[in-house]
């Protein structure tokens, strides 16, 4: 006898006792039988509706194909329909056009702050009475003084936006020439006193007030006039 058969011989095998509830829960689990009787019987009867419906659909549908009339109107259409994408194609709608920008922002809104805040600055020469140049710091009190100044600084306004050339056109065709001809001697300021150093602004007296307003200040109409 092998080792084996004899263990087994002299080891009794026991029953493990089971407690009765769990017995029961293993032999009779629980079901809903009446949700799930439900279940069943609402999916039974949905597609049983929905194969009657199917039926009745394709022999609508098949009715309303037979149907010449229909075919003609469905054909018309169509053709409308085509003939309506061609013409889309061929002849496109215009692009509306772009509403038209106003003008650029004047960065000076006036002739007095151009001349005061800028032109006096990057104009410094010596002016006495030994030089051949001559100013006038009341320059508003000279018609073409004012009116030489007003189209510099309208110039300078413009081509200020070109970033390439832009400054020196200005200065060129603009700047150079115009003050050229006030400094004149023989100019328009020739009897005025002004007197500055070299390095020094171009002195500058304040004009009343209401002689240059600020046009950034008024209606476009009235900009634009000016």
């Amino acid at each position: 006898m092998s080792n084996v058969d004899e263990w087994a011989s002299e080891t009794p095998l026991t029953e493990v006792a089971v407690p009765a509830a769990e017995q029961e829960a293993v032999i009779t689990p629980e079901f809903d039988v009446a949700t799930l009787a439900g279940d069943f019987v609402q999916s039974a009867v949905q597609a049983a509706v929905r194969k009657r419906v199917a039926g009745i659909a394709a022999k609508a549908v098949k009715e309303a194909l037979s149907d010449e009339t229909l075919f003609a109107a469905l054909e018309e259409q169509a053709q409308d329909a085509a003939e309506v994408a061609i013409a889309d194609q061929l002849n496109p709608a215009p692009s509306p056009d772009p509403e038209p920008e106003g003008p650029p922002e004047l960065h000076f809104g006036s002739v007095d702050q151009f001349v005061r805040g800028f032109l006096c600055h990057i104009y410094s020469r010596r002016i006495n009475e030994r030089s051949e140049r001559v100013w006038a710091p009341d320059w508003w009190r000279y018609p073409e003084a004012v009116s030489r100044l007003e189209s510099l600084w309208r110039a300078w306004e413009a081509l200020r936006l070109e970033p390439a050339t832009g400054m020196s056109v200005w200065w060129r065709d603009h700047a150079d020439h115009h003050m050229n001809v006030l400094f004149d001697s023989e100019g328009p300021f020739k009897d005025a006193r002004g007197r500055c150093s070299a390095g020094e602004p171009l002195p500058c007296d304040e004009p009343p007030a209401s002689l240059f307003p600020d046009v950034r200040e008024q209606p476009l109409e009235s900009t634009s006039a000016t």
